[in-house]
C-alpha cells in the first residue's frame, strides 16, 4: 500500500516507519521540519514538508495513498504542561486530516488514541464496549473519536495504555527515582495501569493498517493490569533499594483493560506480554 503518516517522527511513528518499509510499503511522511527529511529519505520514505493544521499540504501529501495514519501528538512533558496544542492536534488536525483523506480517495483510516479515555474505573476491568468517560485531559481524545467514527472512511482506532520502552524516558525514571530510594507510589499504591512497550505499540498499528476491519476498535494494551505498588515494588527489590513509600502524585485514573478483541481480530501478540519481561 502507499500510506501517508502525520507524526511519522515521534516516538510511536519512529517505530511504525521501519516495520512499514520492511514489509514493502511506500510511505509518504508529513513533517513540519525540512531537517528531518534526509534521515527519512534514508529510511526508505518519502518525506513532504507539511502541517496538520495546513489542509492543503495534507491534500499533498494524500493524493494517491491508500491508507492514512495517524499518530500526531504533543503531550507536554510534565503532568502540569499546557495540553492546548495537543489538543488542537487531535480536534482541528484530526478534522484536517479525515478531509484530506476523503477529499483524496484514501479510504483507509487508522487512528492511535488512548486507554485514558474510558475514565477511573477503580479495579475494573473493561473491555472495548466500556462507555468512554473522559476527564479534561482526555477529553480531546474522545473529541478525535468522535471525528473518526463519524467519518465514512474505513476506520480502526487503537486505544493505547501507558507508553514505556525507548524515547519514553518511563523506565529511566522509575530506575533513577529508585536509585535515589525516591520512587513513591501513587496514593496507597491500589491503583492499577496499563502499559504497552512503544514496539508492541507500534507492531499493532502496522497490523491494523493491514487487517482492522471497519469500523473497529482495540485496546493496545499488554496481558497483565497491574497496580503500582506491585510495579514499584518489583523494581525497588531488582535494584535492592528501599521499598517505595505511599503518597506520591496520583495524578492518573485507575484503570485495567482486556486485550482479547485485538488478539483474536488482529495478527498480534504483546512481544512484551508484562513489565515483568521488559523490565527484567
Amino acid at each position: 500500500m502507499i500510506i501517508v503518516v502525520v507524526g511519522a517522527t515521534g516516538v510511536i511513528g519512529r517505530n511504525v516507519i521501519p516495520r512499514l518499509v520492511e514489509r514493502g510499503h511506500l510511505v509518504r511522511a508529513v513533517v513540519r521540519d525540512s531537517k528531518q527529511m534526509p534521515f527519512l529519505e534514508f529510511a526508505g520514505v518519502e518525506p513532504l514538508v507539511g502541517d496538520i493544521f495546513d489542509k492543503s499540504s495534507l491534500d499533498r501529501a494524500a493524493r494517491g495513498c491508500e491508507a492514512a495514519l495517524h499518530q500526531a501528538t504533543a503531550i507536554p512533558k510534565s503532568r502540569d504542561g499546557d495540553w492546548s496544542l495537543n489538543d488542537r492536534i487531535q480536534r482541528e488536525g484530526t478534522r484536517n486530516f479525515l478531509a484530506a483523506a476523503a477529499d483524496n480517495g484514501v479510504k483507509r483510516y487508522i487512528q492511535q488514541s488512548i486507554t485514558l479515555i474510558y475514565g477511573d474505573r477503580g479495579q475494573t476491568i473493561v473491555d472495548e464496549e466500556a462507555l468512554p468517560q473522559p476527564t479534561s485531559v482526555s477529553q480531546s481524545a474522545a473529541d478525535m473519536e468522535d471525528l473518526v467514527s463519524a467519518s465514512a472512511l474505513d476506520w480502526s482506532i487503537l486505544r493505547g495504555g501507558l507508553l514505556y520502552g525507548p524515547g519514553t524516558g518511563r523506565e529511566d525514571a522509575w530506575r533513577s527515582a529508585a536509585h535515589r530510594n525516591d520512587l513513591k507510589l501513587p496514593g496507597d499504591g491500589s491503583n492499577l495501569l496499563l502499559l504497552i512497550h512503544v514496539v508492541d505499540m507500534a507492531r499493532a498499528i502496522v497490523a491494523a493498517t493491514e487487517t482492522a476491519p471497519p469500523g473497529s476498535v482495540y485496546n493496545i494494551v499488554d496481558d497483565e493490569p497491574v497496580n503500582y505498588k506491585h510495579l514499584f515494588t518489583y523494581i525497588t527489590s531488582q535494584l535492592r533499594s528501599a521499598e517505595p513509600a505511599v503518597g506520591g502524585p496520583d495524578f492518573l485514573p485507575s484503570l485495567g483493560c482486556m486485550n482479547a478483541r485485538v488478539k483474536k481480530e488482529l495478527p498480534w501478540q504483546p512481544s512484551y506480554p508484562s513489565y515483568r519481561s521488559r523490565l527484567a
